[in-house]
């Protein structure tokens, strides 16, 4: 139901979340009055009388309902993961009611499955961008703008180095991926591998070299879907990564199990999230390369700010860039959908380059 004339009508999905909050005052900071809602209607209470917002919980597992509740709304930003759980009735609540789906997943899976709706998405009349956060913003930028210098490539080792430490969901989101497992894209395919499968050294400028290692990411789909490429592999750096491959194996049981989640939760609930000081004197990195057959291709790095405040600032942006320029309906990623420079018109994304142009590899 999105035009082009106005302010748009928002609502966050997971507004009561440490994401969801950020995304709330980012909204509020653009001038938008965004609908709060949440599973919680106690919560989405407290939260939309403290900004003086609309409260409008719903549970999304009456999708029928959720469907109504979103009638008169233009985008949903949709915070609240792990979006394993979450997307698909969300998703299915938006393509009912024709509104704009984003969201803030950098679970592989997501990707895949909401890349797979993407017909239904054009036939819905609605654009459904998933990972318009730190993942997937900066790194579908640099991937875009690599395949434009070499529009011949076949492949992607792409990275994300997020400095000054991660939300609760976000470290449940993890313990989720453990339990399935890491995926590449091998002949166009996703492919099943063991965690930190490939190690390697990557350049992020400034004298500034990072062991990484291989772990399921968003770009694994997105460069496959927005590019055509078949051969892709996905890495962030990993503490003790050689320990993490031995016990691959055993860390996915443990992780899938019962008894094993409860732990993990016990454990994640008491660990503190990045504070304002923290945000505000952190960036984090994106990093991307990109092949041809013969291996030879380039890699480009950007910096931007703190991964929660970047994804915040993205996220809003986002649905405002859509309510003000016609974009492509159906499933795309964030560069396909709203321009390839999208990631450099971001208030505040604090966009820096480590090296000014692409570096043969």
């Amino acid at each position: 139901m999105s035009h082009l004339n106005g302010e748009p009508t928002v609502l966050i999905y997971g507004a009561y979340g440490y994401t969801g909050e950020l995304v709330v005052t980012e909204a509020l900071s653009r001038g938008l009055r965004p609908l709060i809602s949440g599973r919680s209607a106690e919560r989405v209470g407290e939260l939309a009388a403290r900004h003086g917002l609309t409260a409008r919980p719903f549970d999304l597992a009456d999708t029928a309902n959720a469907a109504a509740q979103l009638a008169d709304v233009d985008t949903v930003l949709h915070c609240a993961g792990p979006f394993a759980r979450t997307y698909e009735p969300m998703l299915a609540a938006c393509l009912a009611s024709g509104t704009n789906y984003l969201d803030v997943t950098g679970e592989t899976e997501v990707f895949a499955a909401i890349y797979a709706r993407h017909d239904d998405a054009v036939r819905a009349g609605v654009t459904v961008i998933p990972g318009v956060g730190f993942d997937i913003v900066p790194t579908d930028h640099l991937v875009a703008r690599l395949v434009g210098e070499v529009p011949d490539a076949v492949g992607a080792d792409v990275a994300m180095i997020s400095r000054g430490g991660f939300s609760r969901g976000t470290l449940r989101t993890a313990v989720d991926g453990i339990g399935r497992g890491n995926l590449v894209r091998s002949g166009g395919a996703l492919v099943s591998v063991p965690h930190a499968h490939r190690t390697r050294t990557i350049d992020v400028g400034r004298d500034r070299p990072v062991r990484v290692a291989s772990t399921p990411l968003g770009d694994v789909c997105s460069a496959g879907h927005g590019y055509g490429l078949t051969e892709v592999a996905t890495f962030t750096a990993v503490p003790l990564s050689s320990v993490v491959r031995v016990l691959s194996t055993p860390l996915r049981f443990v992780t899938a199990t019962g008894p094993g989640r409860v732990v993990a939760d016990l454990v994640i609930d008491r660990i503190p999230v990045p504070d304002q000081a923290t945000r505000d004197t952190t960036r984090s990195t994106g990093w991307a390369s990109v092949r041809r057959a013969d291996g030879t291709g380039l890699s480009l790095a950007v910096d931007v700010s703190n991964t929660y405040a970047f994804t915040a600032r993205s996220m809003v942006h986002a649905a405002l860039t859509l309510h003000s320029r016609p974009t492509p309906h159906g499933a795309h990623t964030p560069a396909n959908a709203l321009g390839a420079d999208f990631l450099l018109t971001i208030p505040g994304g604090d966009i820096s380059w480590p090296y000014p142009e692409p570096r043969p590899l």
